[in-house]
């Protein structure tokens, strides 16, 4: 391939911040959202940290002796029945 010695000269930033207002900007607000952030990580850590290790018992209810759960029967279906 053809090479050539001869260097393009690099191009100037299209914006450059001269007074650095946008970076002064975007560190005001990036503090407070890091700040809020570390503490839910904090909280959240110290959720999982502080959390039981055996969940509470369920209480099942028991069935009286003398009563008994009437049978089930299945549902007429509204779908007619298949024929071969």
């Amino acid at each position: 391939m053809y090479e050539s010695s001869f260097e393009e000269p690099a191009l100037p930033p299209v914006f450059v911040d001269q007074s650095g207002l946008r970076g002064r900007l975007l560190r005001g607000f990036g503090w407070p959202v890091s700040v809020v952030g570390a503490i839910l990580a904090v909280a959240m850590g110290s959720s999982l940290i502080g959390v039981q290790a055996d969940a509470p018992a369920m209480g099942i209810p028991t069935q009286l002796p003398g009563s008994s759960t009437p049978p089930v029967s299945p549902a007429p279906s509204l779908s007619p029945a298949p024929t071969p």
